[in-house]
């Protein structure tokens, strides 16, 4: 059975490796609402649907992101609970990261909590809205 700190240790790897990859996706995010603003501006149907089908990636990967996060949070609080199940002592900030899980050991799941389905929704409105509708 892996100690506290090694869980809480793989817990800040995952997490940073996560954070990496929102970094990759925001800078994403930008060139994909830029597009969407250039092809907005033009009357290239080929264009715009390719622009759109880009948008619509860069927002499935944030909520893989999302999704990811998750279920990193997830499984580290049911390794606590597994710890604790199993009689060995965890600290009070492991007990409170068990309370305040979703789901421990929840399996990765790709449906959002209401606050990041509307998150994702609004940028996918403004961003089909810049491409789509005239201006």
């Amino acid at each position: 059975m892996p100690t506290e700190l090694e869980i809480w240790n793989t817990f800040w790897l995952a997490t940073l490796a996560n954070a990496a990859y929102f970094v990759g996706l925001a800078f994403l995010l930008w060139v994909s609402f830029r597009a969407a603003n250039m092809a907005g501006d033009s009357d290239n149907l080929l264009g715009k649907i390719v622009v759109t089908v880009f948008c619509l990636i860069i927002v499935f990967q944030l909520n893989f992101n999302a999704g990811a996060t998750e279920w990193i949070g997830n499984g580290i609080a049911g390794v606590f609970a597994a710890m604790q199940a199993q009689g060995v002592e965890i600290s009070q900030g492991a007990q409170n990261f068990i309370a305040n899980a979703p789901e421990p050991g929840a399996a990765f799941n790709l449906i959002p909590d209401a606050l990041t389905a509307l998150f994702l929704l609004c940028i996918l409105f403004m961003q089909m809205f810049n491409i789509w509708l005239k201006k």
